[in-house]
């Protein structure tokens, strides 16, 4: 269910690229299983005492995700790394019994590259996903996991994203031999492309004048909000700011006017019932909230509902197309070109 629709005419870069996801999905499907095979091998008689990933932008958001994956799904202990530990103050951490993986688009994050460098000299086993397969983050490691996106030409990061959550999905049921999984990723090129298609119909034109929101999530869809609210900062300019609806409830929920949208991705499963007390707390305070769904009767006024039932930990594949073209079209409907944001250019280089 939609509420609202508005017909755009306008096809951008960024929307082709996310229209391009259930296809890079069933590309690293046919192709990342076998290597993850392989690493499932060489593991099963590794004394492997926690998982410590580095990544920045749009990579970390995945790279938070991958926390929580991992976590759960694997029991390591994972960490994300400060990698100004190692370019800027040199007092890097011991790395032994660790997995390292690097999570960077182009692969040339000389900071990540760094982080997984040093995982070699200690011996590490070293893993990185990348869209380049000739980068320097991939030389350095042991195990490449592609994105198998193609070239990314809008600026913000759509397909490179998704494909990387989708990577560490992969990674987590391979290695666990999660075949519940396993079984649900098969199949999710065909949800992506339907979401994509409902999504490109929802009405943004009520945020035509926002320059300021919120963006809620928990869990799994930590992670969630704080790309969401990446890509609402990069195409149109918005001071969107990302909470755990833990932390929202201890301090930001002061914030909350008549004039500040509310973003809150809901999903069915152990997180819902907080957030739906969250979305009541608020209802008491505004109007303005918009709720990603998988349930139509918390769609009150506005949002969006996914005609899925999709279990918690696996939503977060599920909410990213969504979102992705919300954002491509309130660029659209504010007069902005999303594939070129200001400022940003589509490589960059930190150490």
């Amino acid at each position: 269910m939609v509420k609202g629709c508005i017909i755009l005419t306008d096809v951008t870069t960024m929307e082709k690229e996310i229209r391009e996801e259930p296809e890079i999905l069933f590309n690293i499907l046919e192709n990342n299983i076998s290597i993850l095979m392989g690493i499932k091998e060489f593991l099963k008689n590794k004394n492997i005492d926690g998982v410590y990933i580095s990544a920045r932008g749009t990579s970390d958001n995945a790279s938070t995700l991958g926390k929580y994956l991992i976590e759960s799904i694997l029991g390591y202990v994972t960490s994300l790394s400060a990698p100004s530990l190692f370019t800027i103050y040199e007092t890097p951490p011991s790395l032994k019994n660790k997995i390292v993986i690097g999570v960077s688009q182009s692969g040339k994050s000389e900071d990540v590259c760094e982080v997984v460098e040093w995982g070699k000299k200690e011996g590490a086993f070293c893993i990185a996903i990348t869209n380049h397969q000739d980068s320097p983050l991939a030389s350095l490691a042991d195990e490449v996991l592609p994105c198998l996106a193609g070239e990314e030409r809008s600026v913000p990061a759509t397909k490179t994203y998704l494909a990387e959550i989708f990577n560490l999905y992969l990674f987590c049921s391979v290695i666990r031999g999660r075949n519940d999984i396993l079984s649900f990723l098969r199949e999710i090129p065909r949800f992506i492309d339907d979401i994509i298609e409902k999504a490109s119909k929802i009405d943004v034109s009520r945020f035509h004048f926002m320059d300021k929101c919120i963006c809620i999530g928990r869990g799994f869809n930590y992670s969630t909000a704080m790309e969401f609210s990446l890509k609402l900062k990069e195409t149109s300019y918005i001071f969107a700011e990302a909470y755990s609806s833990a932390d929202f409830l201890h301090g930001p929920l002061a914030l909350v006017s008549y004039q500040l949208p509310i973003f809150v991705f809901l999903p069915l499963g152990p997180t819902y019932k907080h957030l739906k007390e969250v979305i009541d707390t608020l209802k008491e305070k505004t109007e303005d909230i918009f709720v990603f769904s998988f349930d139509e009767s918390e769609i009150e006024k506005y949002g969006f509902v996914i005609p899925y039932k999709v279990d918690e930990i696996l939503s977060p594949i599920i909410f990213t197309p969504a979102f992705q073209m919300f954002a491509n079209n309130l660029a659209l409907d504010k007069g902005f070109n999303p594939d070129s944001p200001r400022f940003l250019k589509k490589v960059t280089i930190t150490r």
